[in-house]
């Protein structure tokens, strides 16, 4: 009887590596999140990761901008500033849909990454098309990618109340997001919000 070959192994690459700490994070949290519990998924030695992610921080922009990527940048972009960001508003609550686990520390994180310059660029073209001036385009740039970010947060997750000094911490599972015509009300209300400052200072 002829003997069966050992099955291939699948190569280590920074794609499969971002893509199980991910899994990992929506399973677990990022805080449970550690090279060793992602090596032993992986079936790698710890050191093996090394060679292809930094250190921890450097794995975690990795995870972000594997989520980010997964937010469609419609290309040629609308010619209806509205539908525009109307589009990349519903586009943030599907991918927080998806990757609530994420979403906080992703929200939180003090590094940026490729893609979200690309998303920064796509809200700039968006927001000088509807007039806003050149002097407000820096804070309402940050603003509407704040709110858009939050907003995805929140359908996804629930908003969140931080309980009292004392009480029992609730499982972080238990929140729940808002609907889908939740989500969409905020994106109206922030179209509406842009188009009173363009209007103020027109």
């Amino acid at each position: 009887m002829a003997r069966q070959a050992p099955a291939r192994r699948q190569p280590l690459s920074p794609e499969r590596i971002y893509r199980t700490a991910l899994a990992l994070i929506e399973e677990n949290g990022v805080e449970d999140l550690s090279m060793r519990k992602l090596a032993g998924v992986l079936g790698v030695d710890a050191m093996s990761i090394y060679h292809h992610v930094e250190n921890k921080q450097a794995l975690l922009q990795g995870v972000f901008q594997t989520v980010q990527e997964e937010l469609p940048l419609p290309d040629p972009m609308p010619a209806d500033w509205k539908e525009a960001l109307r589009q990349l508003g519903k586009g943030f609550h599907q991918v927080a849909q998806r990757y609530p686990g994420v979403f906080p520390a992703m929200i939180t994180s003090a590094y940026g990454t490729e893609r979200e310059r690309e998303i920064f660029h796509y809200i700039q073209r968006a927001l000088q098309t509807a007039g806003v001036k050149e002097q407000d385009m820096p804070r309402a740039t940050s603003a509407l990618y704040t709110y858009g970010i939050g907003m995805a947060n929140v359908a996804a997750n629930g908003l969140r109340l931080r309980p009292l000094y004392g009480e029992p911490e609730t499982d972080r599972h238990e929140a729940h997001g808002t609907s889908e015509a939740d989500a969409e009300f905020s994106i109206e209300m922030m179209l509406a919000g842009i188009e009173h400052l363009v209007g103020r200072s027109g």
